[in-house]
């Protein structure tokens, strides 16, 4: 017996089951590989790097060309669709540029926010200068890159191999190790509010070391004779802190709070897309229209507040090998290690 379903019911039972069951993937984006030269080899550069959220992995390499691998596709490389279809609403990309010896890798399209699990595996020149900043998280690495390295990362782990130049790196949250290929000549500050950092020097460096932790062990395995230390201020253990008068501890719980308000934006773009897929499958199923739920305007991309200097805890201070360039490591939750390279 035929049994006849009201449109109504049918469009109900089909958002239902869509809501439960994933829609069917798309056809694999393999993403796209883009490459330029540096104008003016012989003279210094720099590589700048500003994203949203992502995974890097950066390897300092002979040449004087910067390659960049993603997951995601150079802007306005993309290939027509079957049928000579091209897309015209928003989608996430990278554009990469080159001008002056300055290279830019940034994403492009309407929310960039879009690309936050993108990945992407980069290859500089090895004296290349780094200037790299994420605003919400993604882990980094960086490999055999010689020149001078700024890194202001928000939530992932920082990994640094092979460095010689001066290094200014910043997390609110990860893990940081950096290692030295070769004794530093120029001035090393590593900071992280919550996360272990682990520092390797070459056995000869020559330093005058500030090593700063509210809550946690600072370690060394360079001898007494090598590194001569002192304990200064603060109290050896517990919370005690300060942030001095200029409230930049309220400026970092803004900026947090900031970057979540935008990622949560980013999640409900996400999900009108999967509306407009539900509308479009309940359409084809009963030839009904259905109404897009209403959404907010989606809100501008957050400032990045500096990093707050952190003082009290625990100070040691103290010369590695007579004294020489400063290096400075501080942390609020997490251990700090000062060990010798192998």
């Amino acid at each position: 017996m035929k049994t006849n379903i009201p449109a109504p019911l049918l469009r109900f039972v089909l958002l239902a089951s869509l809501a439960i069951a994933p829609l069917a993937p798309a056809a694999e984006d393999e993403g796209s590989t883009a490459a330029v030269k540096l104008s003016a080899p012989d003279k210094p550069a720099t590589f700048n790097l500003d994203v949203p959220w992502a995974d890097i992995r950066i390897t300092g390499t002979d040449g004087d060309t910067v390659t960049v691998e993603s997951t995601l596709n150079q802007k306005n490389t993309k290939p027509a669709r079957p049928g000579a279809l091209r897309r015209l609403d928003n989608e996430v990309s990278f554009e990469l540029t080159e001008k002056d010896n300055v290279v830019t890798l940034s994403l492009a399209g309407d929310n960039p926010w879009g690309g936050h699990d993108a990945e992407f595996r980069i290859s500089v020149p090895r004296a290349i200068a780094l200037n790299l900043k994420t605003d919400a998280g993604g882990d980094l690495v960086v490999k055999g890159v010689e020149g001078d390295v700024e890194i202001n990362n928000m939530n992932g782990e920082v990994l640094l191999d092979g460095l010689v130049g001066a290094a200014v790196i910043n997390t609110m949250n990860g893990e940081v190790r950096a290692i030295y290929a070769k004794s530093p000549q120029k001035p090393v500050s590593i900071t992280s509010m919550n996360g272990e950092v682990d520092l390797r020097l070459p056995a000869d460096t020559k330093a005058n070391i500030r090593l700063r932790t509210h809550n946690g062990s600072i370690l060394t395995d360079f001898a007494e004779d090598a590194l001569k230390t002192k304990s200064e201020g603060g109290k050896q253990g517990g919370y005690h802190y300060s942030y001095g008068h200029d409230d930049t501890a309220r400026a970092a719980v803004q900026a947090a709070a900031d970057a979540a308000r935008v990622a949560a934006q980013a999640a409900r773009e996400v999900s009108r897309e999967v509306a407009r897929e539900v509308a479009r499958a309940v359409k084809e199923g009963t030839g009904e229209d259905t109404p897009l739920p209403a959404i907010a305007p989606r809100a501008p991309r957050a400032p990045r507040a500096p990093m707050p200097p952190i003082t009290g805890g625990k100070l040691i201070t103290g010369t590695l090998n007579g004294g020489g360039v400063d290096i400075k490591v501080s942390t609020m939750n997490g251990e700090i290690t000062l060990r010798q390279a192998k």
